[in-house]
């Protein structure tokens, strides 16, 4: 067989493999359109690439940090088997993707505690898509006006129209605790609090005034002794209002102390804003977790508020270096793991 004939030969065995492979293509296209038609997302979309979670032991509370990169979202398994998700992300497929399949890897169908610290998209983008998925038994909403167009407002009305029970927060609403005596807690919203809340609902604007970051709740937590503060984005002058408050004993009343905290969340994504020396002093955590995008623009979290945090012995976990991360709180001590990202 000559030259031509030989590479005449080769062209159609190339020709007869690129047909093949098309075909295939556009078998698995076809394949894929009918199994979306027919095998509705909601029982595929986040059921796959599930994180390896070990189960929760009798007795112990989970606090996991969700790497949603430059945003907040926290998960709570209580140890009587109840749930309370603090926020939801920005919103991006990436970040719907990480709080479902972390619920769906905890077999996790109600929801029966919403928290949205406040409006932020970076705080409540990723909810609606959430609530589209799971239950929600029972929401605590900002006081803050609900601004048109916005992602926050969609949330509100999804919520309020459902059967799902909400309330605004505020230092009002009663402490949640265990249904099990065994495993006692019990969660504290310290702010806002509740005369800036009545003050507010008397105003011609809608809601609190000031940012939206001053208008985020804070919520403390305790369960075997360990005290956890979570701060949504909060500024120096909410935080230093949290200490005076502290200081005056006005929240002994619902089991809170805020001197010499196990736990806490860092306000702002760690933004120099937050965070304010006098705060960090006073509530000198052993541990601190900063949620945060890998190098965001905002140059979260600050050096400086590392500097503080470091300065008071504080051993400091970040999203954007190590993923998410889980936090195990029993009767024996504390236990850290991190998933990555």
């Amino acid at each position: 067989m000559g030259y031509r004939a030989e590479k005449q030969k080769t062209e159609r065995k190339g020709k007869i493999l690129k047909r093949i492979l098309l075909g295939i293509l556009l078998f698995c296209i076809v394949a894929l359109s009918i199994f979306s038609a027919i095998v509705p997302p909601v029982t595929w979309k986040y059921h796959v690439k599930l994180p390896k979670i070990p189960r929760r032991g009798i007795g112990e509370l989970r606090i996991h940090f969700i790497d949603v990169g430059q945003g907040d979202s926290t998960l709570i398994e209580f140890p009587d088997g109840k749930v309370m998700l603090i926020d939801g992300g920005n919103g991006s497929k990436t970040t719907e993707k990480m709080i479902l399949r972390r619920l769906n890897a905890l077999d996790i169908d109600v929801i029966d505690y919403l928290v949205v610290t406040h409006t932020d998209v970076d705080h409540c983008g990723g909810l609606n898509e959430v609530i589209k998925y799971k239950v929600v038994r029972n929401a605590f909403l900002p006081h803050t006006e609900v601004a048109e167009g916005s992602e926050y407002e969609r949330l509100f009305h999804t919520l309020t129209k459902s059967n799902c029970a909400w309330t605004y927060t505020s230092s009002k609403v009663e402490n949640i605790t265990s249904d099990s005596e065994l495993y006692p807690y019990h969660v504290a919203f310290l702010y806002p609090h509740v005369s800036d809340v009545d003050e507010s609902l008397g105003s011609d604007e809608g809601g609190l005034q000031g940012s939206e970051n001053d208008s985020s709740s804070v919520l403390y937590l305790e369960y075997a002794g360990i005290r956890t503060l979570f701060t949504g984005d909060i500024s120096h002058e909410i935080e230093t209002k949290l200490v005076e408050s502290d200081k005056l004993d006005l929240y002994e009343k619902v089991g809170a102390s805020l001197q010499e905290l196990d736990l806490l969340k860092v306000s702002h994504h760690g933004s120099k804003d937050a965070s304010c020396l006098e705060f960090i002093e006073y509530t000198s955590p052993k541990t601190a977790v900063i949620s945060c995008g890998l190098n965001n623009i905002y140059g979260n979290p600050s050096p400086v508020v590392l500097g503080r945090l470091s300065d008071v012995g504080a051993q400091v976990y970040r999203t954007d270096v190590q993923g998410s991360i889980m936090i195990t709180i029993s009767n024996s001590g504390v236990s850290y793991a991190v998933w990555g990202v």
